[in-house]
């Protein structure tokens, strides 16, 4: 492009939606607790077996065990963000104002996996075993993955119910069995917590604070000190102001599935510039991005919901 177009370049507007993407992509919460795959094909079955036996003492003979067949299948959908604009409106722009809706749009893109799980986890459905995701009970192993504190305002617990909750979840992620008897989370020690923005500052004070109130010591400091990492999450995205998040985090098969086909530039981003047809028949330009995607909560044993009352 020339003249008045000159700054306005495809490869600039392109570039930009690209950096924000992956500069916002790379702050995400979700590689932490999902595991990310590339597919190729519109759905992919994620199976799980059941867990490894234990070792048994030795009776002249192998006891062999049988392994429960478990999967979870994902279905991508196609998303997609289009922004449009006036040939002359773009002729004017000195500011460079079209260039960072553009942007803002790669920033929005790479959003998408956070909203999708955030609805996931909020909506609670079904898991791969037949009972909700957060239950009291589930099929398999012996899990209580959806607990209740009792706090004096339940949308504003104090930094000290804070520190209790977060323990009290996490202990209970130590005492999670398998389908076989034996721990799931015996060798944890990183964990994500994750709060709407009305706990962002007892969760701070929790995990900051060296006491809770005055002479009263801070126990999660504690926990800290003998090893234990916790990572603080405020998600905006959640509509309850009563509900806290536990995930463990370092696991070898984390808790979710994020599954997106790979698609080459010229189909993650496309444009219809000053030279196009578009152009000239309507007297505008477009840019549109898109992602074919989907999110997926796998391993209910590795999370856990905490509700104050």
């Amino acid at each position: 492009m020339s003249g008045q177009f000159s700054s306005f370049s495809l490869r600039n507007i392109e570039g930009s939606y690209f950096w924000s993407l992956e500069e916002t992509q790379a702050a995400s919460w979700v590689p932490l607790i999902s595991d990310m795959f590339t597919t190729d094909q519109p759905y992919e079955i994620y199976k799980w077996l059941g867990s490894a036996p234990s070792m048994s003492t030795w009776r002249g003979e192998r006891v062999r065990s049988g392994l429960g067949d478990y999967e979870l299948s994902v279905i991508s959908d196609k998303f997609d963000s289009t922004l449009a604009f006036d040939v002359d409106d773009v002729r004017r722009d000195k500011t460079g104002q079209i260039v960072r809706r553009v942007s803002e749009m790669g920033q929005k893109a790479a959003t998408l996996p956070q909203r999708l799980f955030t609805t996931l986890l909020e909506a609670n459905g079904t898991s791969y075993d037949g009972a909700a995701f957060f239950a009291n009970a589930h099929n398999t192993g012996t899990v209580d993955n959806n607990l209740t504190y009792d706090a004096g305002t339940a949308a504003a617990p104090t930094s000290a119910e804070m520190s209790s909750a977060i323990l009290e979840a996490i202990q209970g992620m130590y005492g999670f069995l398998d389908d076989t008897g034996d721990p799931c989370n015996e060798f944890a020690t990183n964990f994500m917590v994750m709060v709407p923005t009305n706990m962002w500052q007892p969760l701070v004070a929790a995990l900051k604070d060296v006491f809770t109130s005055a002479g009263v010591s801070n126990t999660l400091q504690s926990a800290a000190g003998m090893g234990l990492t916790i990572t603080p999450v405020v998600n905006p995205r959640l509509a309850s102001t009563t509900q806290m998040y536990t995930f463990r985090t370092d696991a070898p098969v984390k808790m979710g599935i994020w599954q997106e086909e790979s698609l080459p530039g010229g189909e993650a981003f496309k444009t219809l510039g000053i030279d196009s047809d578009n152009a000239f028949w309507r007297e505008e330009v477009a840019f549109g991005a898109k992602r074919i995607a989907q999110a997926a909560l796998g391993r209910y044993e590795l999370a856990c919901l905490t509700t104050f009352n």
